[in-house]
């Protein structure tokens, strides 16, 4: 997995590729913190490059969520593929996050 991030419309976007499972989701946890502690609580998660995504995955989104909202923030969900859309949709966690068809949409959404 790797993340890259970019900045647009005041937003942080943080940008998972490959794979969020049990080898890379406390990496990828980490990074959602670190990123959250030094003050980034708008964020926009661009899932359009994410191939698979577990249930360890699935718990780093609900911690940085519960982070951000504390702090009055804000984080959506953008480019979910056909697979990690329903991942997201089995677990219940789609109504948990605002989700766009791309990032620009959650930008400006």
């Amino acid at each position: 997995m790797n993340i890259a991030e970019t900045r647009r419309d005041g937003n942080l976007i943080v940008a998972p590729s490959g794979r969020i499972d049990s080898a890379t989701s406390s990496l990828f946890d980490r990074h959602l913190s670190s990123v959250i502690d030094r003050g980034d609580i708008r964020l926009v998660i661009d899932l359009s490059q994410l191939e698979y995504i577990s249930s360890t995955g699935l718990s780093a989104f609900v911690s940085a969520a519960k982070k951000i909202r504390a702090q009055g923030g804000r984080m959506a969900l953008a480019g979910l593929n056909g697979r990690i859309r329903l991942v997201f949709e089995m677990s219940g966690f789609l109504r948990l996050f605002p989700i766009f068809p791309n990032v620009d949409a959650a930008a400006n959404g």
